[in-house]
């Protein structure tokens, strides 16, 4: 079992988390791209949209429980002719942005520079840690009830499930065989060191 465990942890992606206090606000600044390895590099060039949810939790060191989390949703596709990708964000906040490599789009969507992720933390010795999930095509039950609704009537433009083309949606194409939500083609997780929170560094806000 201790050979596995320390196999786990040399295996384990390099994710660094740094949390500041900002009066009772907590701030992280965190870079995720140890987590997109190659074989999410190839899904996002396949041409078919592939989505992205990011959830960056604050939670307590011994149960678990969220305190504070910066959540990022987006839907990614391949323009095979022009080498280009465009991906609309939904979370935080509806956009559409083409990126001339993936390289940039994994740059952008996976770095929080002093991002709030808890208000009300209390100077005290109560201890955290963060922790990351990367879902990678996740349905909704509201997907698939757009799904659902698609099959059924395939060309009502109404029930679109990709922003990004007017076919069906390439990443929901495995449920198929597998129609339950919640379910995700593969989670990436990563998680921080304990700490407490009456030692961290203040945040220093930059001078103009």
């Amino acid at each position: 079992m201790s050979v596995l465990l320390l196999a786990w942890v040399l295996a384990a992606p390099p994710v660094t988390f740094w949390v500041e206090r900002d009066q009772q606000t907590l701030r992280l600044t965190t870079d995720l791209a140890p987590l997109f390895d190659a074989r999410l590099r190839r899904r996002l060039t396949s041409g078919l949209t592939t989505t992205l949810f990011l959830d960056v939790s604050l939670d307590t060191h011994e149960g678990g429980v969220s305190r504070g989390a910066v959540r990022r949703l987006v839907r990614a596709r391949w323009d095979l002719w022009e080498e280009t990708l465009t991906v609309h964000h939904d979370v935080p906040a509806s956009a559409t942005v083409t990126y001339k490599s993936v390289d940039a789009f994994l740059s952008d969507v996976g770095r929080l520079r002093a991002s709030p992720i808890a208000t009300g933390v209390p100077t005290d010795p109560s201890v955290f840690r963060i922790t990351t999930r990367v879902e990678i095509n996740p349905l909704s039950a509201e997907q698939l009830a757009q799904m659902r609704r698609w099959l059924v009537e395939p060309s009502g433009g109404a029930w679109s499930l990709d922003p990004l083309s007017s076919g069906l949606l390439g990443s929901f194409v495995r449920l198929f065989h597998n129609l339950k939500p919640g379910v995700a083609e593969r989670v990436l997780r990563a998680s921080g060191h304990p700490f407490r929170a009456d030692r961290l560094p203040f945040y220093r806000r930059s001078t103009p």
